[in-house]
């Protein structure tokens, strides 16, 4: 296997349950690229640490040509929240980093509709979203924006927030929806203007109006994709979610990206675990290692400290 900064060595030192995956090289002849022109390393996963940005155990430096967005557009790095979700195109060597796009990719923004099991659940969009501890200080119609990771039908919270626009907003995998005209984005079923350019199998944000009655979202803009090439042709890949498995090989996606593993890596083992994967991309995921994370957000944040520490 031909050795990368995520040995086999630094990643049993994070004291996680881990697993190295068999080294894959498919030439761009081979695999076509999924989303054309994507670029750099593309980073998916929770902010854990600020000092620089600690997103899913990488430490990424932030310069004054580093954009931030959200998906309502501009942001600045001072609204960064710690528990984030973020998508964030870098480019460098691996050990030193430089993003050039931070975007807060919130997996739901739109109104509390119901408050279940003690705060530890809400539904938003009509996506039941589950905390590690009971909620507090948000009521039922309350607007929030929600971090976290797909998992399924629903979202395993990180963090929540005030949303900070009137709009509603769904992103992550296209899946083919309950009727005509209609998609699922991650766990919301979604209709209106401008589906029908969505890929099957991409990534997608939709800001519209959550319809309640109907449970459905009713679209007004969308846009297809999660990295676009800020940082130049991608490399290389370090993503944090939940395998899902699909019909094609090997039979497993990641919840929420939005791009194919290397076919024939195996990845049995990984199901229904939260998972980091890193490796190299080159139209598809070509996956060189497996980090099992804990769940409680205390053990997995100083698994991901560690693993950020040694590679700066």
């Amino acid at each position: 296997m031909t050795k990368t900064h995520f040995s086999r060595r630094m990643v049993l030192a994070t004291g996680a349950a881990s697993i190295v995956l068999p080294h894959s090289t498919f030439g761009q002849s081979i695999e076509s690229p999924v989303e054309g022109g994507i670029g750099g390393t593309g980073i998916v996963g929770l902010l854990t640490e600020f000092g620089s940005l600690v997103v899913s155990g990488n430490y990424i430096r932030t310069d004054a040509q580093t954009r931030y967005t959200d998906g309502y557009g501009v942001l600045r790095e001072r609204h960064l929240r710690l528990g984030d979700s973020l998508t964030i195109e870098a480019s460098g060597p691996s050990h030193a980093l430089v993003a050039r796009r931070v975007h807060v990719t919130h997996p739901l923004v739109g109104p509390i509709t119901a408050i279940t099991r003690g705060g530890r659940e809400i539904l938003v969009n009509g996506v039941a979203v589950t905390f590690e501890r009971p909620l507090r200080g948000y009521a039922v119609g309350a607007r929030v924006a929600v971090s976290g990771l797909w998992q399924g039908s629903q979202v395993r919270a990180s963090g929540v927030a005030p949303a900070r626009s009137d709009q509603d907003l769904v992103s992550g995998d296209v899946t083919r929806g309950g009727g005509f005209g209609r998609l699922r984005i991650g766990g919301a079923m979604v209709q209106g203007r401008g589906l029908g350019g969505l890929p099957v199998g991409s990534f997608a944000t939709v800001v519209g109006r959550y319809m309640p009655v109907e449970n459905v979202m009713s679209a007004s803009s969308s846009k297809a994709g999660r990295f676009f090439g800020t940082a130049g042709p991608l490399q290389r890949l370090s993503i944090e979610g939940y395998l899902a498995p699909t019909d094609s090989a090997p039979g497993y996606k990641i919840e929420g990206l939005g791009h194919s593993f290397a076919r024939n890596l195996r990845l049995d083992n990984y199901a229904n675990k939260r998972m980091l994967f890193n490796g190299g991309y080159t139209g598809r995921f070509a996956a060189q290692s497996a980090i099992e994370l804990p769940e409680s957000s205390g053990q997995r944040n100083r698994v991901l400290s560690r693993l950020s520490r040694q590679n700066r």
